[in-house]
Formats: C-alpha cells, sequence, structure tokens
C-alpha cells in the first residue's frame, strides 16, 4: 500500500456532519480557527456545494483546497477535501433524507480512509438520527455506524473535559432495560475500554471508579439489588492490569463531585444521563465525545446539530476544537 507521507503532523479525518445543522459551520470554523498554520493535516469529507454555499464559502476562499485522493503525499497547511455526496439538494435547518444519505457517506468514505492507514483518526461533525430514519439507515448514531463498518465486536462511548473522564456502560436504551443489560462480562468490557481510555491520555496508572445503578449504590439492597447481586461481586473479581484500580459501587450524586476534583481518573458510568449530566453541567462547551474499541482514533464535539442555529453564526467552537486538539493529543502520544 502507498502510504502518504505525513511530515510529522497528524492526519485527521473531518466529516461535516448533516448538512442541515451546524456541522459543516463548526467543521470549517474550526479548521479556520488554527488558520493556515494547521498542527494537523485536515481532510475533509463533505460535499463541494456546502464549501461553495454563501454562508460558509467565507471560511474557505483563502485556504489552499486539493483534492483527497488515496495514498497521495501530503503538503502541510493545506486542505484535502473529498467530495463524498456530489448532490446539493439539502434541506438546511431541518432533518430530510438527503441530509441523512449525506452525512452516512461522509462517515463511509473517512472511515474507509482511517481503516486504509491514510488518516490517522477521525474527528466528526454532529448528525441526525431523524435524517438517517427518512433515508432508511438503520443506525442510533455514530457508535453504532462506526462499530458497524469496522466490524469490531464492541465499542463504548466516552467523555473527556479538563476534569472529568466518562465511560458508559450502556448508551441508547430505555431506562428500564439498563438494569438487565449490566453484566459482568459487560462491565468487565467497559473496565477494558476504560484503561484503553487512560492509555490514550497518557496514563499508565490509573483510578476507575464505578458508578452504583440505583440511588445510594442500592443501600445494601434496600433500593435495589444490581450492586450487590452484579457489580460489588466484579469488582471484586475485575481482571485488569495491576497498575489500575478499580473500586466501587459509589453513589452517583456524590461520585461525580468527587471525580470532578481529581480523586478519581476515570467513571464508569452505568446509563447515559448518569454520565453526561455531570459532563454538560460542568463542561458545556468544551467536552468531546471519544468511541473506544475501534481500529482507529474518532473524537467528536458533544453536541448536535442545532437546526434552529444553523447558518446564523450563533454557534460555538469550543467543542470542535476540544475534539481537534484531543484528536492530536492521542495520535501524537500513541503514535
Amino acid at each position: 500500500m502507498n502510504q502518504p507521507n505525513r511530515t510529522s503532523l497528524p492526519v485527521l479525518a473531518f466529516t461535516m456532519g448533516d448538512p442541515g445543522g451546524i456541522g459543516p459551520e463548526v467543521t470549517l470554523r474550526a479548521i479556520d480557527y488554527f488558520s493556515s498554520a494547521y498542527p494537523f493535516i485536515p481532510v475533509l469529507f463533505g460535499s463541494r456545494s456546502l464549501l461553495e454555499h454563501p454562508f460558509l464559502i467565507k471560511f474557505v476562499r483563502h485556504k489552499t483546497i486539493l483534492e483527497y485522493k488515496p495514498g497521495r503525499d501530503y503538503d502541510p497547511n493545506t486542505l484535502y477535501f473529498s467530495d463524498s455526496y456530489g448532490d446539493s439538494l439539502f434541506d438546511f435547518n431541518a432533518p430530510s433524507p438527503k441530509n441523512g444519505e449525506a452525512s452516512h457517506q461522509y462517515i463511509c468514505d473517512a472511515t474507509e480512509a482511517a481503516l486504509a492507514g491514510h488518516v490517522d483518526a477521525l474527528v466528526t461533525a454532529p448528525i441526525c438520527k431523524e435524517s438517517f430514519q427518512l433515508a432508511g439507515i438503520k443506525c442510533t448514531g455514530h457508535t453504532t455506524l462506526l462499530q458497524q463498518l469496522t466490524n469490531v465486536n464492541y465499542v463504548s462511548m466516552a467523555f473527556h473535559t479538563p476534569t472529568l473522564n466518562i465511560v458508559l456502560a450502556t448508551i441508547h436504551v430505555p431506562l428500564k432495560d439498563v438494569s438487565s443489560l449490566i453484566t459482568p462480562s459487560l462491565l468487565q468490557r467497559k473496565v477494558d475500554h476504560a484503561i484503553e481510555f487512560l492509555r490514550l491520555l497518557g496514563n499508565q496508572e490509573g483510578h476507575i471508579a464505578v458508578a452504583g445503578l440505583n440511588p445510594h449504590a442500592g443501600e445494601n439492597g434496600l433500593f435495589g439489588s444490581e450492586e450487590q447481586d452484579v457489580i460489588t461481586s466484579f469488582i471484586k473479581s475485575v481482571d485488569c492490569d495491576p497498575s489500575i484500580k478499580v473500586t466501587g459501587p459509589y453513589s452517583a450524586d456524590t461520585l461525580f463531585y468527587r471525580a470532578n476534583r481529581g480523586e478519581f481518573d476515570c467513571v464508569l458510568a452505568m446509563y447515559h444521563d448518569q454520565g453526561l449530566i455531570p459532563i454538560k453541567l460542568n463542561h458545556f462547551y468544551d467536552a468531546v465525545n471519544v468511541t473506544l474499541g475501534l481500529p482507529f482514533i474518532r473524537t467528536s464535539p458533544d453536541h448536535g446539530t442545532a437546526f434552529d442555529r444553523a447558518y446564523q453564526s450563533l454557534s460555538s467552537i469550543d467543542s470542535m476544537v476540544s475534539a481537534i486538539r484531543l484528536a492530536c493529543r492521542f495520535v501524537n502520544a500513541n503514535g
């Protein structure tokens, strides 16, 4: 395989997200934030019609843009572009089938580039589950789609902020189903991914705190038995590197306060909102979504498509900038 010349910079593949939302804007603005002296090689997967959109063109008109070709040599200070979906009939500020088809194709092409080794990491802009459904794409989000495209057995959704690192045991499932999904085998996989997360962050040692499922971590069985029946026994027999400490289960109402103050290096949360509420409360603008278990690095801003704010210069780029910086950090530390 003809591997591209990387110079010494990380090569980041960007996907533009749902064309109707803020994804194209925050992606182009975030790349532009670094001016032309990128500390990375940007490879953008999107639609040429978006680059030429009257609102978006100002973020790219002064840049050197070359066509992305697999295996080509990369030059610094250059934006490489793949016209992954040539149709221009998008619905702006709303979900639509075309939007779903386009955002899906961006991800497929970028994933192919990552699997082939032509890029070092993937940075994805927000997609819309409704647009996916309208397009007939049966997928609940980036995490499950990337799992399908890479054919890996298990992935985990994680979040990084300056003070919190959180891995979710379960993701987009009804709350009533969470209890039945919390098994020793699931928890072992999530601990393995939490260790992977710590390694990506450069931590060879670390303390992983496991949250309880029930109020007060079950209060010795008074408010639920999952802690006694599953979580506690798992922690006692967890299989992991001795340099990693795994403790719990902790009552979630105090655990995240303690983690936010630096007592723990990573928290394993039992369900989506248990982990996301402290993330968004403390770091609404700079949290980064990370997918663990993939054969490549993937980061994303921790926000949605915000159709009501799209194409109006109303959106913050802070989370996307954080996602870019974290991807570079992972590549530089682990490449």
